[in-house]
């Protein structure tokens, strides 16, 4: 599954601005990581989009993007820059096990805007999103089992939320994958289903994000265009001021217990157990804080 030609992409879709060109580096590793899946409802194991509190749009096959919509996993997408890193091969707990689903391949990055979740030790991290120019996963998925036993890569039974993978490991994998179908179109499908129950009983295809919409490059516009949201001047003065009144209190928050949560922009209050990269009511990104910093 590849992008169409430059010339059929919407006007913000890579590699038009403000999408980088991802550089790989010679013989560099790749990650391994693990997300959240639909397992009691679903035959795919695609993201778990129905999470009470915390609907889950990593990874969004939908547009080939990693960390565009959502703030998961803002280490994994920052060393893969940083590093140059090629791939990032997903897994997922599926039917009880751990099972190896697919992969992207990193073709562009951009940097986002500075979000006041994000900071630690006195300054705000670099949030980078990613996309990708391969993406391939599978049906059914590849226990750990298997890839151990048949392939001899007995370390991918280590436990971990993320794992660094020499490049030798990642041809092994990308092997693996390549002898199976890609079914990745499916995964996208089994997505919508799931989206149309969440709108059915909630209203909202992500309810705790209040979206009506799902993910495509059209409706997600107002992510790829937060690296701009400071140069409105009204919204910077806003994040300036009150933002110099709460970081002192976001070193000490632990982000895993945060529930609660609050936009300095329009005062609205929300419940979701992740950080959202813009405010539900108000659409602004950026100034999304802990209740408790207030």
């Amino acid at each position: 599954m590849e992008y169409p030609p430059t010339d059929e992409l919407l006007p913000h879709m890579p590699p038009n601005d403000p999408w980088e060109n991802h550089e790989v580096a010679e013989g560099a590793q790749s990650y391994l990581t693990l997300y959240y899946s639909e397992d009691e409802i679903s035959k795919y194991p695609v993201r778990e989009v129905t999470r009470v509190n915390d609907n889950k749009s990593d990874p969004n096959l939908e547009t080939m993007s990693y960390g565009l919509c959502s703030t998961c996993t803002r280490d994994i997408r920052s060393g893969l820059v940083k590093n140059g890193r090629p791939y990032l091969f997903f897994c997922t707990n599926f039917r009880g096990k751990r099972h190896l689903t697919g992969y992207y391949h990193i073709g562009w990055h951009s940097l986002g805007p500075p979000l006041l979740t994000n900071f630690s030790n006195g300054s705000i991290r670099d949030d980078y999103r990613l996309v990708a120019d391969e993406v391939k996963f599978v049906y059914p998925p590849i226990s750990f089992d298997e890839i151990a036993e048949e392939y001899g890569f007995t370390d991918i039974q280590s436990g971990f939320r993320k794992k660094l993978i020499s490049s030798d490991e990642a041809e092994l994998l990308l092997s693996i994958l390549d002898q199976r179908d890609d079914r990745t179109g499916e995964y996208i499908s089994e997505i919508e289903r799931l989206e149309q129950i969440n709108n059915r009983y909630h209203e909202y295809r992500y309810p705790t994000w209040e979206r009506e919409s799902g993910f495509n490059w059209e409706t997600v516009q107002d992510y790829v265009g937060t690296e701009n949201a400071d140069d409105d001047d009204a919204v910077k003065r806003i994040l300036e001021n009150r933002g110099a009144e709460v970081i002192p209190k976001l070193g000490s928050i632990s982000y895993e217990q945060v529930s609660d949560w609050h936009c300095l922009v329009c005062e609205y209050e929300f419940e979701n157990n992740a950080p959202l990269k813009l405010c539900p009511n108000c659409n602004n990104g950026g100034g999304i804080i802990p209740e408790t910093a207030i």
